[in-house]
């Protein structure tokens, strides 16, 4: 008979680990977008400068939220969430979107679009 190691939350230590590492993927896409967001509400010009300010910045709050949430969701697998800029750069499907100051190819940024 098999013996399963589980974790101190009672979960399979082998699947956890994969769960976690499925997780910290996450954590640094959204890591990588918080920063984008934060980059478009300094940094966006023009007509919808005041809507699209008052917009980003109301995502990347509310990806900082997620972002603290999905660290603590790691941490629960007994495993370490990733905590640096170069670690997200190397796993972050996102791409840094640097000196955009046009409203449209933020908001296309946002949503991902190429």
């Amino acid at each position: 008979m098999e013996t399963i190691s589980k974790n101190n939350i009672g979960l399979d230590i082998d699947k956890s680990k994969i769960i976690a590492e499925k997780l910290n993927e996450l954590l640094s896409n959204y890591q990588q977008f918080y920063m984008n967001l934060r980059g478009f509400h300094w940094n966006i010009k023009g007509k919808k400068f005041f809507e699209l300010h008052l917009k980003f910045e109301e995502l990347y709050n509310d990806a900082l939220l997620k972002i603290d949430e999905i660290a603590e969701r790691v941490l629960t697998l007994s495993e370490t969430p990733v905590h640096s800029f170069r670690k997200y750069l190397k796993i972050s499907e996102i791409k840094p979107a640097e000196n955009i100051t046009n409203g449209e190819q933020a908001v296309d940024k946002v949503l991902l679009k190429p």
